[in-house]
């Protein structure tokens, strides 16, 4: 009860501080906030949709714990995985790598890209604890869902070579192991160029959690970071000056 109380008052505190498109003077991040977060679409697919409402339903297990419970603690709500949705797509994203635990909502959102229609292949790997996993049960839906897109997937379980001058997209599952944020961080650091983009969500599940989203986006090669409350995104473009921004969504 305190926990929520707590995460009740972050949020008004972060709504207070936030600002909107009329806060941002960087053209990047200007057209990134207009055309991604602030997108006039319906924030939600449907057909994912109604995978969530089945899993806050179930009285089945996630890796040990509540499924129901993981979904409606951990997995990010509709409008922000629409975000990442037009994320990939705003910046034609052509790699994509998730990491940690994850029922599979946010890939979905992830994968069902304007790009695949468009016969753009994505390369596509998932790593859960250390170990690659290919096609999960959620992602094995997706596959039945929309069979005629999926030939433009490499569902890869090797390291991708990035594709010349073409963004690349890190997505961290931050749930209830506060040592994630790190182990990525450590791990991929050195990997990350121009065009890498890192997505951590559920930065203000637990304080430690929030700290080491700051630490690292403190970190001198980070160029861009932004705190949308739920997720945090990070950009390394060296034409970029360092700019923080906090926006509202």
């Amino acid at each position: 009860m305190l926990q929520t109380i707590t995460r009740f008052l972050d949020y008004f505190g972060y709504l207070f501080s936030a600002t909107d498109l009329h806060g941002v003077h960087s053209p990047f991040v200007f057209s990134l906030a207009k055309f991604v977060l602030y997108h006039k679409k319906d924030k939600r697919i449907e057909s994912i949709e109604y995978q969530r409402t089945l899993m806050l339903k179930s009285n089945g297990n996630f890796h040990g714990n509540s499924l129901a419970n993981f979904v409606d603690t951990y997995t990010l709500p509709a409008k922000y995985a629409f975000a990442l949705n037009r994320l990939v797509s705003f910046l034609d994203i052509r790699k994509i790598q998730e990491y940690g635990q994850t029922t599979g909502i946010e890939t979905n959102y992830l994968l069902n890209s304007p790009l695949l229609e468009k016969n753009v292949p994505i390369l596509y790997r998932y790593l859960f604890e250390g170990k690659n996993i290919v096609k999960i049960k959620t992602n094995e839906q997706w596959l039945r869902n929309f069979p005629d897109l999926t030939s433009q997937i490499n569902w890869s379980t090797n390291d991708i070579n990035m594709l010349p001058n073409s963004w690349d997209l890190h997505v961290v599952h931050l749930t209830h192991n506060s040592d994630e944020i790190w182990n990525f961080w450590e791990t991929y650091q050195n990997k990350l160029h121009n065009h890498s983009i890192v997505v951590f969500t559920n930065i203000r599940n637990s304080d430690d959690h929030y700290l080491k989203w700051k630490q690292i986006s403190n970190d001198p090669m980070v160029t861009v970071d932004i705190d949308l409350f739920r997720i945090g995104i990070l950009f390394f473009r060296k034409e970029q000056p360092k700019e923080s921004f906090l926006l509202r969504y």
